[in-house]
């Protein structure tokens, strides 16, 4: 007897679930966004996913389409601005799929706990039964939460790293930045980020972009500075409009705070480095 599979039905746990990953690959990877962003990516993926079923059904895409609506909805949750940054979500939202999916079927498997909600519909003997979603989603959140410290502390903060947003003339640029507490750079009474010449260079306009990079620096503002065996250094920055630093459940906010530029990339895995000095202030 062939089971019946209501398309509402299936649309709103993809739905869940996908709300739920892409939450999930944010808040590992230390990465904030609006919660209507995460519904509208969410929703858009399912969204997708239920049409592919309806026009090609019983082909179901496999796991390119699986990557394709997980793409989708990392974009339009999350914007992010550089290949580097995307990447990190991508493959943290695929550890959040896997924590929900084939580790938490393993541990039902063995010890049936998933029974806890009933028996449950199963509609062919490859499908899950229902309560594994159910079961899945929210064992995976209270782990998360749960452990949401011990990230921080054993993970991102080890290795002291935290993601910073820069506003200037209407656009946005990310980057990860690597917190140097022998950093005492500042301007003004406030400290300084230092940021990769390519993480903040589509912040300029074309035509200042391509001064900057041909050596004029007159949209620029010179800072000085002095460091061991470095007495007279000198820095060329800008004064971002809006600064925003997330680490972990942590946002700062800055309006009009200096930001450094390095024509050198740097050596680690960011694109910034920051005074630990920031983290204690709290302007916006």
């Amino acid at each position: 007897m062939e089971a019946s599979i209501y398309i509402d039905v299936l649309f709103f746990w993809e739905w869940v679930m996908d709300l739920f990953l892409l939450w999930a690959a944010g808040r590992i990877s230390g990465f904030r966004t609006k919660r209507w962003r995460l519904i509208l990516g969410s929703f858009l993926s399912a969204l997708c996913h239920c049409l592919f079923l309806l026009l090609f059904f019983p082909n179901n895409g496999g796991i390119f389409l699986s990557f394709g609506l997980m793409i989708l909805g990392l974009s339009v949750a999350y914007l992010p601005k550089s290949l580097k940054n995307f990447v990190r979500l991508f493959f943290t939202a695929l550890f959040a799929s896997f924590l929900l999916g084939g580790g938490l079927n393993v541990l039902f498997m063995s010890t049936q706990a998933q029974r806890f909600l009933g028996d449950g519909l199963i509609l062919k003997q490859r499908f899950f039964p229902w309560q594994y979603l159910v079961w899945g989603i929210a064992v995976s959140y209270i782990l998360l939460k749960l452990g949401g410290k011990w990230i921080e502390a054993h993970i991102r903060r080890r290795r002291d790293f935290c993601t910073v947003y820069i506003r200037k003339n209407g656009r946005w640029a990310e980057g990860r930045v690597l917190i140097d507490t022998g950093n005492g750079l500042k301007r003004e009474g406030r400290g300084v980020i230092v940021m990769e010449i390519g993480t903040v260079l589509p912040l300029f306009s074309v035509e200042e972009g391509e001064k900057i990079m041909c050596g004029v620096r007159d949209c620029l503002v010179p800072m000085h500075y002095t460091s061991l065996g470095n007495p007279e250094g000198a820095l060329w920055g800008f004064i971002a409009d809006e600064c925003r630093i997330c680490f972990g459940e942590k946002a700062i906010g800055y309006k009009e705070l200096y930001i450094g530029i390095s024509f050198d990339l740097f050596t680690g895995a960011y694109e910034g480095l920051m005074p630990p000095c920031l983290l204690e202030e709290d302007e916006l």
